[in-house]
C-alpha cells in the first residue's frame, strides 16, 4: 500500500492542522513494530502523519468556485492586485514557484524543515536515517532509511530491533512529481473520481509543508488545485506573518469545536508561509542531521 492509498481509505476523515499532523507522525513512528509494510510514494513522509492524525475534526468553510472556473492570468510576484477568489491566489502562488530560482541538493543531504514546534530533517533520496522533532514528544524519533528495498525497523525506544520491512525511498526532494497540472490532478484523484475535496487538502498540504517541489512540480500543484471545487480565500489571516490564506471544506458532522486549517501566502510575494497554526518558520537544504538554516 502506498502512501496515496493510504490516504484515500481516509477520504471521509477531516483535516488537521500542519503542527497537529507533524506531532502525530512522531508518536505514529516511534511506535512502529516489525510487522508493519513499508509505506511510500507520492506523498512525501507527511502523509503517514496524516493518517495517524485522521480521527479529529476541522474545518467549516464558505462555498466557492467550481472545478470548471477558468483559470485567471496571474499578476506579476510582488503586485498588490486584489485576490478575491482561491483560484486567483493559487494562480498567483503558481507564478511565484515559476519564477524562483530552485535550489538543487545532493542526494546524501537533508531537507531541514521548521513549522512551529516541529522540526524535521528528511532525506533527500530517501535512502539516509532523518529525524522528526517535536514538543509535543519526549523525544526525537529516527525516520530509517530506504536502501535496496529494505529499511530497519525501530522498537518504541528509537531503538534498531534487527528486523527489516519492505520499503520504497520516501524522497524530500520530489523532482520526480508530474509538471502539468492536469497530470497532478491525476495523480491525486487515482482512481476514485469522487474523492472528497478534504482528501485533496490533506496531499496538498503535505506536499507543500513536508517536501521540497522544484519550482515546475510546485507550480503544477498550485494550478491543479485551482481545479478543486469549494475552496475559499481567507483575508488577513496570520501564520505568525500576516497573509492571506485558502481552506477546504470538510465532510459533513465536523465538531462544533473545530477551527479551519487555512494554508496561509505572503500578500505581495505569494510565498507559503505556512498554516494558520504552524508557521513554516525555516526551510532548507543541509550537510546532516541536527544542522539547521
Amino acid at each position: 500500500m502506498d502512501d496515496l492509498q493510504l490516504v484515500r481509505e481516509l477520504d471521509d476523515t477531516p483535516l488537521k492542522s500542519a503542527d497537529q499532523l507533524a506531532a502525530a507522525r512522531a508518536q505514529l513512528v516511534a511506535g512502529i513494530k516489525p510487522r508493519r509494510r513499508g509505506r511510500a510514494g507520492v506523498i512525501a513522509v507527511a502523509t503517514i502523519a496524516v493518517a495517524a492524525a485522521a480521527a479529529a475534526v476541522v474545518v467549516t468553510v464558505l462555498p466557492s468556485g467550481s472545478p470548471d472556473e477558468p483559470r485567471q492570468d496571474a499578476t506579476p510576484t510582488g503586485s498588490t492586485a486584489p485576490v478575491d477568489t482561491a483560484v486567483q491566489l493559487l494562480n498567483h502562488a503558481a507564478a511565484a514557484a515559476r519564477s524562483k530560482p530552485d535550489e538543487v541538493p545532493r542526494p546524501d543531504q537533508f531537507y531541514y524543515v521548521r513549522n512551529g514546534e516541529w522540526e524535521g530533517w528528511l532525506s533527500v533520496d530517501g535512502t539516509r536515517d532523518g529525524r522528526i522533532s517535536t514538543s509535543r514528544a519526549d523525544e526525537p524519533v529516527t525516520t530509517p532509511g530506504c536502501v535496496n528495498g529494505t529499511r530497519k525497523v525501530l522498537d518504541k525506544y528509537d531503538k534498531p530491533t534487527g528486523a527489516t520491512e519492505k520499503c520504497t525511498p520516501v524522497r524530500a526532494y520530489r523532482d520526480d512529481l508530474p509538471t502539468t497540472a492536469d497530470d497532478v490532478l491525476r495523480l491525486l484523484k487515482g482512481e476514485d473520481k469522487g474523492r472528497p475535496v478534504n482528501s485533496y487538502g490533506k496531499d496538498v498540504l503535505a506536499m507543500v509543508s513536508f517536501s521540497y517541489l522544484p519550482g515546475p512540480q510546485r507550480a503544477a500543484l498550485f494550478d491543479a488545485a485551482t481545479q478543486v471545487p469549494g475552496l475559499t480565500v481567507v483575508e488577513d489571516v496570520s501564520s505568525g506573518r500576516p497573509g492571506i490564506g485558502i481552506s477546504w471544506p470538510v465532510p459533513e458532522g465536523s465538531a462544533p469545536w473545530a477551527e479551519p486549517v487555512v494554508m496561509v501566502f505572503d500578500k505581495d510575494t505569494y510565498e507559503y508561509l505556512g498554516t494558520k497554526n504552524s508557521p513554516q518558520d525555516a526551510a532548507g537544504f543541509v550537510d546532516q542531521v541536527g544542522d539547521r538554516v
